[in-house]
């Protein structure tokens, strides 16, 4: 799908791509909510409960990986274990929910460049967008080495920030005071490990690098990289929790990482962070349109969508009518985002996506053909256990969602309807070889 002459990524490598899939800027704005929610222990402890269920998936992932070596990743896993209609009527909304995150990152992308020139959010976010799809469209993806780049910067400056940030705190004798502000009810602590999971959020497109990249490697990275950003986000909410009182911002929401940054006083790590966080919206943003025109590239194929999105361009082998799609749906979104505020209700809404897929992830680990004829009854029975509890993880996001429960409901009745009607559209065959249902 892309012009690309690097060689096999290695493990590291693996693990800083997922890392920085996962550790978008929108994922600080998530964690910043459930830091307000549950303070700085509390949060910890959901990020941490949530990350022990990211790893438990994992495993999954490996295996579902080993089995069915396809780049598709997840709608092929799903397909294959529940059928075509049941694998698309779960991944097509957590993808359509990916789409409106690239929206909010547009946004933030657009509030970094406010902090610096007099331009804009929205105009900056579009911009953005556009500038993304013109290299995506011109078949060039970011290669690895740049993206493992982009990602420890940002993880080491937002580490060592949180690292500075909880040393004044202690300096100051207000450590502890910090850290517990109070006890979180039970009820809020179960909505914060659901909200938790949507800082994990896009780890699992791991999978679809099994054609580049050796199984073992991508199996041992998609552990891995779990583990970078429960670390990361143990010691990034820590840092949240010594901050003072948050201050008005040129778009309605607060951008946790200049927050840290700002904190030092020190101009030159505003602009690292800035400039980072720019780079590293930049690729994960390349890489997301690039395998979001692949799935719709074949999805056309298989006539649920016109046929004249399977086109390819021959010489750089993308999808440009796809990528042209995905560029109409994500400005849109982005607008809609903006004019309506819905900043906390995406992410929200994102993450009850995120509890259903990986629950059926971890149902399809006991399917056909997925399940080892050796695996202890007991074993099955815990995927089980873990599968219906990622379910009321989602469920509880919803009900403690006090304000928002409203938008949330609406976005994921788009989502689920959009999967709906792709569904009603009988598909026919193709020659054309997609490797995803």
């Amino acid at each position: 799908m892309s012009i690309t002459t690097s060689p096999r990524p290695q493990t590291l490598t693996l693990i800083a791509t997922g890392s920085g899939t996962a550790m978008a800027s929108v994922c600080a704005v998530g964690l910043l909510q459930i830091e307000q929610t549950l303070g700085g222990i509390g949060a910890v402890a959901a990020i941490s409960v949530a990350g022990l269920l990211c790893l438990v998936l994992a495993r999954a992932l490996a295996r579902l990986t080993t089995v069915l070596p396809s780049g598709a990743g997840l709608i092929a896993f799903l397909s294959r274990a529940f059928g075509r209609a049941i694998g698309i009527m779960i991944v097509v909304p957590y993808l359509f929910l990916m789409l409106l995150l690239v929206g909010f990152e547009a946004l933030i992308v657009g509030e970094l460049v406010a902090r610096l020139l007099p331009i804009p959010v929205i105009v900056t976010a579009v911009g953005f967008l556009v500038l993304t799809w013109a290299v995506c469209r011109a078949g060039i993806q970011i290669g690895y080495l740049a993206q493992a780049l982009t990602t420890l910067a940002l993880l080491a400056g937002l580490t060592g920030i949180s690292v500075v940030t909880l040393l004044a705190a202690y300096q100051q004798g207000d450590l502890l005071t910090r850290l517990y502000p109070t006890v979180p009810t039970l009820t809020d602590f179960v909505a914060g490990i659901g909200q938790a999971l949507f800082l994990f959020m896009g780890f699992e497109l791991l999978t679809s690098h099994v054609e580049l990249a050796d199984q073992q490697a991508v199996n041992s990275a998609l552990s891995g990289s779990v583990g970078v950003l429960m670390l990361f986000y143990a010691i990034a909410a820590l840092g949240l929790a010594c901050l003072p009182a948050l201050p008005q911002t040129h778009s309605g929401f607060v951008l946790p990482q200049l927050l840290l940054a700002e904190q030092t006083g020190r101009l030159e790590v505003i602009l690292l962070i800035i400039v980072t966080g720019l780079l590293a919206s930049f690729s994960s943003f390349n890489g997301a349109l690039l395998a979001l025109s692949r799935f719709i590239y074949a999805l056309a194929s298989q006539g649920l969508l016109p046929r004249p999105l399977a086109k390819l361009e021959s010489r750089t082998l993308t999808a440009r009518p796809a990528l042209q799609l995905l560029l109409g749906l994500t400005v849109s979104f982005t607008l809609i985002i903006y004019l309506l505020a819905w900043y906390q209700a995406v992410i929200l809404a994102a993450a009850v996506a995120a509890a259903g897929v990986y629950a059926a992830v971890l149902w399809a680990r006991e399917w056909f053909p997925f399940r080892e004829n050796e695996r202890a009854y007991f074993q099955q029975v815990m995927s089980m256990v873990l599968a219906l509890s990622l379910v009321g993880l989602g469920i509880g996001v919803i009900v403690t969602a006090a304000g928002v429960w409203q938008s949330i409901l609406l976005l994921l009745v788009v989502a689920y309807g959009t999967a709906a009607l792709l569904l009603m559209k009988p598909a026919r065959p193709t020659s054309v070889r997609t490797g995803v249902i």
